[in-house]
């Protein structure tokens, strides 16, 4: 395996999040110091809303705030039973009222998370929030067992996935009045990144910086091609992505050094769960979808992501991989290029 991380990269990769670590603190500190409060939201008592990753750090946080608003949620994640079982009796304590579950799911694994969507579409629950948050950052390089690079397994291919194969259920659960949304959770880093097509699971080179980058352009880019197609269809669902900020979580565990300075200097998770509330529940972005949004503003997302002829061609590569575990019946097109 060669890499093909260089210096040049890395560097921009870091004075561009430290801009933005900048950014978001001064933001914080003289424009946005009510987080939610005073932000009009949408009925959300009894409402289902389902989060990967919903049990440490941005994920916890928001499954926490959305319980707190009467919602009723179920967390994917791949926690041991007895972690599990902590984090239910911890968050159950703190919202008798409302319901919460932890499934199990592999995003490393699409049987996983196609044996995870059958289960829920058997339950018979409504979707009206799917908030696909888990992901890994900077990871060693692996090849998953079913050749997906470790990054692009976890953070898209695996949230695509799950999206298509619990749509039924979430156009179920949306209507005119009050849509149901996707909202992907994306990172600023995409700025920064293009999609190496010739190599797009890093087979040939790898560089964990431009796989976590790659990624989460795709997560941008996915958004908007999803959203023309929900769209164009007439279907009450809505997607999103966000930034959620420059946030300390165990996302960080293969930076060395952020466990000295990330407490310290990054923002604390409740804060990026409140951008993902935000985008989920708030009625200013009730109207239309495909929005990027950061620090509760709608922001354009990169020019990259943006082009409608990459965007077809990322859409059908990417359906072409995971054709495998993907029902017979499709009701997502091959092209969404045109309007």
């Amino acid at each position: 395996m060669i890499s093909r991380c260089n210096i040049s990269e890395i560097i921009a990769l870091y004075v561009f999040s430290a801009w933005y670590w900048f950014v978001e603190w001064i933001t914080r500190l003289f424009f946005l110091k009510s987080g939610l409060s005073g932000q009009v939201f949408l009925r959300c008592e009894g409402r289902t809303a389902l989060i990967t990753g919903g049990t440490t750090g941005i994920g916890f946080e928001t499954a926490r705030i959305l319980l707190s608003f009467g919602m009723n949620v179920i967390i994917g994640s791949n926690l041991s039973s007895a972690e599990s079982e902590k984090c239910l009796l911890k968050l159950r304590s703190l919202y008798p009222k409302s319901k919460v579950e932890i499934w199990y799911i592999d995003l490393k694994c699409m049987s996983s998370v196609k044996e995870f969507a059958e289960k829920y579409l058997r339950s018979g629950l409504p979707l009206h929030v799917l908030i696909n948050n888990a992901g890994i950052m900077f990871a060693p390089h692996e090849i998953t067992e079913d050749g997906f690079e470790s990054h692009m397994a976890v953070n898209y291919f695996s949230h695509c996935l799950l999206t298509k194969l619990l749509l039924p259920v979430i156009k179920q659960s949306g209507n005119s009045k009050c849509k149901a949304r996707i909202i992907n959770v994306s990172s600023c880093l995409h700025f920064l990144s293009q999609i190496d097509f010739s190599d797009l699971n890093s087979l040939i080179s790898y560089c964990p910086h431009h796989s976590y980058m790659q990624s989460k352009l795709c997560q941008v880019m996915f958004t908007l091609s999803l959203n023309r197609f929900l769209k164009i269809s007439n279907c009450p669902v809505l997607v999103h992505c966000i930034h959620p900020g420059v946030i300390y979580t165990n996302l960080y565990r293969y930076v060395w050094w952020a466990k000295y300075l990330g407490p310290i200097l990054f923002q604390k998770p409740k804060i990026g769960a409140e951008v993902a509330v935000y985008a989920a529940l708030s009625e200013n972005l009730e109207n239309d979808g495909g929005k990027y949004i950061e620090e509760y503003v709608d922001v354009k997302p990169s020019n990259y992501s943006k082009d409608s002829e990459l965007q077809s061609r990322l859409w059908n590569e990417t359906w072409k991989l995971l054709q495998p575990w993907c029902d017979e019946v499709d009701d997502i097109p091959s092209d969404v290029s045109s309007e």
